[in-house]
């Protein structure tokens, strides 16, 4: 890939002052950022145009590389008689890359000596229009004594009904290279286009323009100097297709903002959901950047237009008439409707930006009523865990004093058992149950049974509470639950449990 471009850069050096050049970062971005940009398949559309002294050629679409590369290396690069040449390369889509293969394009550059600067215009294809980009023209004007230059690009959106957003975003690609009379050769100009896609508006009236040149009797008040003229009409064609489509793409922005904002105005949080705050707030965030986009697209264009005016005058020099050589045609026009789109841009991103925080607060609100609705949740759950947690209390008590009054009694149950009832005798003669002697052994048997049983209860509690690492409380009275915090340590305690 580097042999490629090499015989480019170096022709680039003889031909163009080495100091102002980085060859090395030429080399390098055209090594590795082309293969996004040419296309790699086999398919090529380049059209050339040719306007002569006696009319303008039929032009020429070039659909294979072998056509391509002979129309390049066999005709001579200025016939004779030549004064208009312009050279479109065509793209499928906007984010497609040009279709001509990055060896015509080397073979193409080095063939015209093409100044390295109009580099930075073919890099900006094969993508859309980058947001970092959006501002800049990369406009680069040198009018020297022997040739002159003109190199840039112009971001614009284009209508597209066929697809759901009615609206892409584009940029044509212009380099322009006037070259100056040099001894026995005729100067001419040398156009390349980048245009979009294959139907760009661009491309039929550059080719009307050619076209109607040659007709007979067409303008024949302008005569030569329309010829003279031609290049300046040209940079002229290329503003005025595009500028025009701000007015109604700001239309469409506004008008979806105003379906958004009515939206927005009457929306309730009780009404509407989450998710539809959430859809509505991304719609007029989208809706924002769009119109910021637009209005630094403008601005580009704007300084595109103000730089494009100095260095046409100073290009067409003595060649034309008074009037030309003072300003170009239109391009005040032209600089007034791009301030107009500017500010209609500073009304509209405002506007836009309060209906988002509209929105903002709604989904705030959403998040409001949830958190208060959460809380009312929690407070009824508090309350109930009050009640459960009093009747646990209670049914707790209850059990304990089974268990001890058990303790008390199932020891001297077993102590009767184990003996009978021997411990208490029958007298006839007084008829009444009496005490045996021995009975001091029933009591000596049932309160040691009876301390030894509640110290097992008790061993077993403490085992309980050392195995599940908890502090060993035998008599604690249960703490009352007032927030949400004790109700989340209660379930995390009964988790762990």
């Amino acid at each position: 890939m580097v042999e490629i471009w090499r015989p480019y850069l170096h022709e680039v050096a003889l031909h163009h002052d080495p100091a102002l050049i980085n060859a090395t970062s030429l080399e390098q971005l055209l090594t590795t950022r082309t293969s996004r940009v040419l296309t790699s398949r086999n398919e090529i559309r380049v059209r050339v145009t040719d306007m002569h002294q006696g009319g303008a050629r039929p032009s020429i679409l070039y659909k294979t590389p072998e056509a391509l590369q002979a129309g390049l290396t066999s005709e001579p690069i200025i016939p004779d008689g030549l004064e208009v040449r312009v050279i479109s390369i065509y793209s499928s889509d906007s984010i497609a890359p040009l279709k001509i293969s990055p060896p015509l394009m080397a073979l193409l550059l080095g063939q015209y000596t093409v100044h390295p600067e109009f580099i930075q215009v073919l890099l900006s294809f094969g993508k859309n229009v980058h947001v970092a980009e959006a501002g800049s023209s990369h406009l680069y004007v040198d009018t020297r004594e022997s040739d002159a230059y003109i190199s840039y690009q112009i971001n614009y959106v284009e209508e597209n009904p066929r697809r759901i957003i009615p609206w892409s975003w584009r940029h044509t690609g212009v380099y322009h290279h006037r070259h100056h009379p040099r001894h026995e050769q005729k100067g001419y100009d040398l156009f390349i286009i980048l245009h979009p896609n294959e139907t760009s508006i661009l491309d039929s009236r550059i080719q009307d323009l050619l076209t109607g040149t040659s007709r007979p009797g067409s303008h024949p008040d302008l005569g030569q100097e329309r010829v003279h003229s031609l290049p300046a009409t040209l940079h002229s064609l290329v503003l005025s297709s595009f500028v025009g489509n701000w007015r109604w793409y700001l239309r469409h922005v506004a008008d979806q903002f105003g379906k958004y904002n009515n939206r927005a105005l009457v929306a309730l949080p009780e009404e509407s959901t989450p998710r539809e705050s959430y859809n509505l707030v991304s719609e007029l965030r989208n809706l924002n950047d769009s119109a910021l986009r637009a209005q630094i697209c403008c601005r580009g264009s704007l300084e595109l237009v103000k730089g494009l005016k100095v260095g046409i005058a100073s290009l067409l020099g003595a060649e034309c008439a008074k009037a030309l050589q003072q300003k170009p045609r239109g391009y005040g026009n032209i600089e007034t409707t791009l301030r107009g789109h500017i500010e209609s841009c500073e009304e509209l991103v405002p506007r836009i930006r309060n209906a988002i925080d509209l929105a903002g607060y709604t989904l705030s609100l959403h998040t409001q009523l949830d958190t208060a609705k959460v809380d009312r949740e929690l407070r009824d759950l508090i309350s109930h865990l009050r009640n459960l947690q009093q009747d646990t209390v209670d049914d707790s008590a209850a059990v304990k004093i089974i268990t001890f009054v058990s303790a008390v009694y199932l020891p001297g149950s077993f102590v009767v058992s184990l003996y009978g009832m021997n411990f208490f005798d029958f007298d006839d003669n007084a008829r009444k149950i009496t005490i045996a002697k021995d009975f001091w052994v029933f009591l000596a048997t049932w309160l040691p049974l009876t301390m030894v049983t509640g110290l097992i209860y008790v061993w077993i509690m403490w085992f309980d509470a050392w195995w599940k690492r908890k502090p060993f409380r035998l008599f604690q009275r249960p703490k009352k639950v007032d927030n949400v915090e004790q109700v989340k340590e209660m379930v995390e305690l009964e988790d762990d449990q």
